[in-house]
This record gives structure tokens, C-alpha cells and sequence, in this order.
């Protein structure tokens, strides 16, 4: 069967968005190893970006089998109604996403700790969404390692830390 009809005929779950964030993290690690910086940051943005989704998603009582498909929208009109002077960009904002986060924990009671909330103010909402936008997949942009380094400090804090965001 051809990739496309296998990828349409098979849509995304939760738990296949937090396999593929594994993967392109993996695959960014590899890429800095081989000094190709910006497939590695573009790479690295992908994977923070999903496992900010996937807390989002879990923290609205989605779960693992739930298709990601469908679950973005709902959040985005919910933030409009709860928080309006945050910025949304468009799917790919890792701010944004980092925003919800905050604001889905002060709203089910459970706010962030002051710590892993200025964590994620840092790596996410001023850090990666500096370093990292999903328009760079059609441009060179001479990024150094200078650049990829920050990046991959910067995701792998989501990497092994989503989890506590929920």
C-alpha cells in the first residue's frame, strides 16, 4: 500500500504524535552529530511541539487513543474565550501552546509550580519559539551550531519534562 493512502486511511492518535516526537528528537540528535544544523532545529522544533500538543490534549482528558485531528480547534476557540491577549500565530506556535498549558492548569486548579512554570517560560514561550518556526522548512538560514546547541538543551527540557506539565 502506498504511504499516502496508508497515512490517510490510518489517521494520528495521541499516542502516535509522542512515538514521532521520540523519533525526530532521535533524528535532530543525529543531525547535529553530522553538523546539519537546521534540519536539527527544525527537526527539534517539531518534537517540542508535540509533546506540548500531547499535554495540552492529556490535560483536557484526551487519551492516548484519541486522533489529534479535531482536538487543536477546540483549544484555540477555548483560549480566545479564557485568555485573548494571547497571541495565536497558528498551529505550529510553540508559545502559544506553552501559554495553554499555563493557563488549562490555573483552570482546572492545579496551577503550574512556580519553578516548572518559569522552566517553561523560559525554554518554551521565550526560548524555542525564538530559535525555531515552522516556515524555516523552506529556507537556508546558515544556522551554526551555536544555534542548534541552545535548541537541543531547550528541547530536551520539554522532552523530559511534558509530562509534568499535565
Amino acid at each position: 500500500m502506498p504511504l499516502r493512502q496508508f497515512i490517510q486511511g490510518n489517521p494520528e492518535t495521541l499516542s502516535d504524535m509522542l512515538l514521532a516526537a521520540d523519533d525526530r528528537y532521535r533524528e535532530a540528535e543525529q543531525l547535529i552529530l553530522a553538523q546539519e544544523f537546521e534540519g536539527a532545529i527544525y527537526l527539534l522544533g517539531y518534537a517540542a511541539e508535540m509533546w506540548l500538543k500531547a499535554a495540552c490534549m492529556l490535560l483536557q482528558g484526551h487519551r492516548n487513543t484519541t486522533l489529534v485531528k479535531g482536538t487543536l480547534a477546540p483549544i484555540r476557540k477555548w483560549m480566545q474565550t479564557v485568555s485573548p491577549t494571547v497571541p495565536f500565530t497558528d498551529y505550529h506556535d510553540l508559545a502559544f501552546f506553552g501559554e495553554v498549558i499555563l493557563r488549562l492548569r490555573l483552570h482546572l486548579g492545579r496551577p503550574l509550580a512556580a519553578g516548572l512554570a518559569t522552566d517553561l517560560q523560559a525554554h518554551v514561550i521565550r526560548g524555542l519559539q525564538e530559535e525555531w518556526i515552522v516556515d524555516m522548512r523552506y529556507r537556508r538560514s546558515g544556522l551554526t551550531a551555536t544555534d542548534a546547541w541552545p535548541a537541543l538543551a531547550r528541547t530536551w527540557w520539554v522532552k523530559n519534562n511534558w509530562t509534568n506539565l499535565i
